[in-house]
């Protein structure tokens, strides 16, 4: 498994700095409202079932916006990763 690099960037798009510009990027597994009750009933042993199935595509985000769809891998080293599956293109 590869990491991201900046060669995938189009030379024109790369500007000096911003590269190294810090993302917050998050993976989504799912998503569920529950009322305020329902979340201090919780305890150790609690489970919440999200509205994905296994082996569904989970969302990538890049600082709370959607910018792809992958599939959960494991590494070797045993850390969760995801194979990107689909780029989502940004609204008009």
């Amino acid at each position: 498994m590869s990491d991201l690099h900046t060669a995938e960037i189009p030379a024109g798009a790369r500007k000096p700095g911003l590269m190294d510009i810090p993302i917050r990027v998050q993976v989504v597994l799912g998503t569920r409202k529950l009322p305020m009750a329902a979340l201090f009933d919780l305890s150790r042993g609690s489970v919440i079932e999200f509205d994905r199935k296994v082996g569904e595509p989970v969302d990538l985000l890049a600082n709370e916006r959607l910018i792809a769809r992958g599939e959960i891998q494991l590494t070797e080293d045993g850390r969760l990763a995801i194979s990107i599956t689909e780029i989502v293109s940004s609204p008009a």
